[in-house]
């Protein structure tokens, strides 16, 4: 779904940003609208029940809340994250259908929760795969909310305990069994451990709920791999202090589940809605983004102490809307601050790079926002000095990375300077000997591409000794192989004019990946500038009916109608 959302961003506007980034804007409004709903119906149910006025004036700042806190910013500006506002979307949409179906007992019931469980569910999960806790969500509101003002669980309620038991039991099963070694794998290219990682996201949801009580403006950026890892339950020491907290947290939610409902679901909704990214999948550490959906759930449980506050009179009612008033406007401002940050690139990137300083993302994109500068093209600029600081800073900081070792050839080719030896070196040596994450295919593509280009001054035994340095590789597979073969062939052929050598490489990645149908076009490109054309014909007329995109087939169709044109 959120493919589908791009893709008519893209067919009505291009790539224009704005029009991007208005679209996800339209859609955080939208949740908020359900989240009014959703707030409205939950501060509702409880007993005794509050006044209307009051009622409304806590759904509107719990809204307003999640609206605008900063939190909220990066679903909304990085434009990539609508998967989880689109996901949480329809999520929020199905537990209002959901609800509607469960208080109406006539056939109209019915017919809500087949469109909560039959239509809104399946978009959320295909949205992002969050929407597959939508059931456990379900079951919470079943569980405490329901439950306190119906008094018992009904057959409904029962059933869906059993099946959401049965799913998880299986669910775990599954992840124990071989089969799910493909799941495990990620670990491979991971700094740390299954049991670290666990040990770490006890840190994390505090760090969360930190961000989330008091926003820091230095603390929140798109980048956190500056986070601290846990290597044991005492490295670093707030490591059992956390997850002891985190017992703690459960233990309130359940102690609450009958004398205050909702705190009790706000306190489950929060630790349900990071389940899935913040437990043991080998994903990264921390992101904000991860909060948009679980942040509700805390701020559910603040509007109704801010509902009883209303209902009060004297101080407790003066304090309530002070507190309320405080946040509301902390939050605005704090959020306004991240927009203007987020607002201009250059701004962006260093002040990401200042707030996050031991982050080696942030340190490498200041970096290369600035090289990006037509100051950085001068030796001795300010810009170049400052750009090449960045992605030295970033080196330093994860001894895995590889990407910042280009730039750095890249800024001293675009200054006029040759590219130091020592960058080679430390780039080749990276890519040699360090475990080859998924993203550094894109360290040889791009070597390859601005090599073409011109805007890298490697000569052809260094950009062959780099190719070489990756396929060496233990870690790196046959199919990536087949890749980077593939990628060099391009470049021994449109950078050096060396046919003979291009056919080389270009016939080790058909070795490796034989039926690959982008592979066999160049390869009967290169047959025809060899001038064997007979089987360059006969391999385009083999390959007419495969799938290509549309560039490929513009030129398998040119290539074809040139050698039938020449054979007549």
């Amino acid at each position: 779904m959120a493919q589908l959302s791009f893709a008519f961003n893209h067919y009505f506007s291009g790539f224009d940003p704005f029009a991007f980034k208005a679209t996800n804007l339209a859609i955080h409004f939208a949740c908020g609208l359900l989240v009014f709903a959703l707030t409205r119906r939950l501060l509702g149910s409880v007993r005794p029940p509050a006044k209307q006025a009051n009622l409304l004036i806590a759904s509107g700042a719990v809204t307003a809340l999640w609206l605008l806190h900063p939190i909220q910013l990066l679903p909304v500006l990085h434009v990539v994250q609508r998967m989880t506002s689109l996901s949480a979307f329809f999520l929020l949409a199905a537990l209002l259908l959901h609800i509607h179906g469960r208080e109406n007992t006539s056939w109209r019931g019915v017919a809500w929760l087949l469109l909560a469980w039959g239509l809104f569910w399946p978009l959320s999960l295909l949205s992002k795969e969050t929407g597959g806790l939508f059931p456990v969500f379900v079951l919470a509101w079943e569980l405490t909310v329901r439950r306190s003002f119906s008094g018992k669980l009904d057959r409904f309620a029962r059933g869906l305990t059993a099946l959401v038991g049965l799913f998880l039991v299986a669910g775990l099963a599954y992840a124990l069994s071989p089969r799910a070694q493909w799941l495990w794998a990620g670990y491979l290219l991971r700094p740390f451990s299954l049991m670290e990682r666990l040990l770490t996201e006890g840190r994390v949801l505090w760090f969360y709920l930190d961000l989330i009580v008091a926003p820091d403006i230095e603390a929140l950026g798109l980048y956190h791999d500056d986070f601290v890892v846990s290597r044991g339950l005492f490295s670093p020491w707030t490591t059992l202090p956390a997850l002891l907290g985190l017992v703690g947290l459960i233990l309130l939610a359940w102690r609450t589940r009958r004398s205050a409902p909702l705190v009790a679901f706000g306190v489950s909704w929060f630790l349900i809605g990071h389940a899935l990214e913040s437990t043991a999948l080998p994903l990264e550490l921390v992101h904000e983004h991860r909060n948009y959906l679980p942040v509700f759930g805390l701020l559910l449980a603040a509007g109704w102490l801010f509902m009883r506050a209303l209902e009060g009179k004297g101080p407790r009612k003066t304090i309530g809307v002070t507190l309320m008033a405080a946040a509301l406007g902390y939050c605005s401002l704090v959020t306004a601050l991240r927009a203007h940050q987020f607002g201009e690139e250059v701004r962006r990137t260093q002040i990401e790079a200042q707030h996050h300083r031991t982050s080696a993302r942030a340190q490498h994109e200041a970096g290369l926002t600035l090289a990006g500068l037509p100051g950085a093209a001068s030796r001795n600029s300010p810009t170049y000095a400052f750009a090449r600081t960045h992605y030295e800073m970033a080196g330093e900081l994860d001894p895995n990375l590889k990407m910042n070792w280009l730039g750095l050839i890249h800024l001293n080719c675009q200054a006029g300077l040759p590219a130091k030896q020592a960058d080679i070196d430390e780039l080749s040596r990276r890519l040699r000997e360090t475990p080859f994450a998924p993203g550094d295919t894109g360290v040889l593509y791009n070597l390859k591409e601005m090599s073409i280009a011109g805007s890298v001054c490697l000569s052809r035994p260094e950009t062959d000794a780099v190719f070489a340095a990756a396929l060496a590789n233990p870690g790196v597979s046959p199919g990536i192989q087949a890749i980077l073969h593939s990628w060099h062939a391009d470049y021994l052929w449109l950078h050096e004019h060396d046919v003979v050598a291009a056919r080389s490489a270009l016939g080790q990645s058909l070795a490796l990946n034989p039926s690959n149908q982008s592979n066999r076009l160049k390869w009967a490109q290169l047959l025809m500038i060899s001038g064997e054309r007979v089987q360059a014909r006969q391999l385009l007329q083999a390959l007419s009916n495969g799938y290509f995109s549309a560039d490929e087939r513009k030129t398998l169709d040119e290539l074809l109608a040139t050698l039938n044109m020449t054979a007549h």
